[in-house]
């Protein structure tokens, strides 16, 4: 028997205490998701839609589905929960709205997940001067697969409101008119700001390759003054050692101790502390988008 949880009535909602699913009308319920998203997108038809998202990335991704029930809305979500708790706090009066706080909610992640992701880069940034290893290039590797990631999402959800906008889905999507605008209006701002970030990020690569091939010049021209130091302190003291051992052996700690801190100096920036990036798992939306909703909030002039 499936497990439905009821989260609230819609407009001419119908919900006897204790009925379930079936014996309900225009009722959101919530149950865990059992089936994994496989991909972001949007399907159905004018009496069945089904819309599929994710939100956090890593060990904290999340992923919850919207789906049609007839007159009812089924929620199904991760345990985090996030996503029904925001839907909670919102009024809904059609089926329509849910669908359009589900696209407000994803795209208000994207933008958490590009602001620290950006942060995260002026990070590594500063920590580039006087490293001649490949640490740093790991990291920022790593982050420009996750920025990728996040162009793969942001055109999923273009495809979504795309086809919103289009009119595939009208029966569900009427009465929402003005929170369909402003998930178009806050996508456009979206879709700028990883564009215009995505330039800076490219460059940066090729900046640190460079700043590694100064540091690694610089770090050669000074082994090779030691070396050549060296060299000649050994072949004089080596000289002196048949002459007089106290000053050979002298001689040879000392071009010993010249060496050892050649190899300090040389290897003095490996032991500055790579810098930790932020957590993304434990930051998922924006203060902003969990405040309850007031007068004059889309929901509200929805419901007017």
């Amino acid at each position: 028997m499936e497990n439905y949880t009821y989260l609230q009535s819609m407009n001419r909602g119908r919900h006897p205490e204790g009925a379930g699913l079936a014996d309900s009308s225009y009722c959101i319920f919530f149950r865990p998701i059992e089936e994994p998203v496989l991909s972001q997108r949007i399907q159905g038809n004018e009496t069945s839609l089904l819309l599929e998202l994710n939100y956090g990335e890593g060990s904290g991704q999340n992923e919850f589905r919207l789906r049609q029930a007839g007159t009812n809305l089924v929620v199904e979500e991760s345990p985090a929960g996030l996503f029904r708790n925001f839907l909670m706090e919102k009024d809904i009066k059609y089926i329509g709205q849910a669908f359009m706080y589900a696209i407000l909610f994803k795209i208000e992640n994207l933008n958490t997940l590009i602001e620290y992701g950006i942060k995260d880069m002026k990070v590594l940034e500063d920590s580039l001067d006087n490293r001649i290893d490949n640490s740093v290039t790991y990291q920022i590797l790593d982050f420009r697969r996750r920025y990728t990631e996040y162009g793969s999402q942001i055109i999923s959800l273009k495809e979504i409101i795309t086809r919103i906008e289009k009119g595939y889905y009208p029966m569900q999507i009427q009465n929402s008119y003005v929170l369909q605008g402003q998930a178009a209006l806050n996508f456009r701002f979206l879709e700028e700001r990883y564009e215009l970030n995505k330039n800076t990020i490219i460059k940066d690569l090729d900046t640190y390759t460079s700043i590694v091939s100064n540091n690694i010049s610089r770090n050669t021209r000074l082994l090779t003054l030691v070396s050549l130091g060296a060299v000649a302190l050994n072949f004089m003291f080596g000289s002196l050692l048949a002459v007089n051992p106290a000053i050979g052996i002298t001689g040879g700690v000392l071009i010993g101790g010249l060496t050892a801190r050649a190899a300090v100096v040389y290897r003095r920036n490996d032991s500055r502390r790579i810098p930790r990036i932020h957590d993304s798992d434990g930051y998922i939306l924006s203060e902003s988008t969990q405040e309850k909703p007031s007068a004059d909030t889309p929901q509200a002039l929805e419901s007017e």
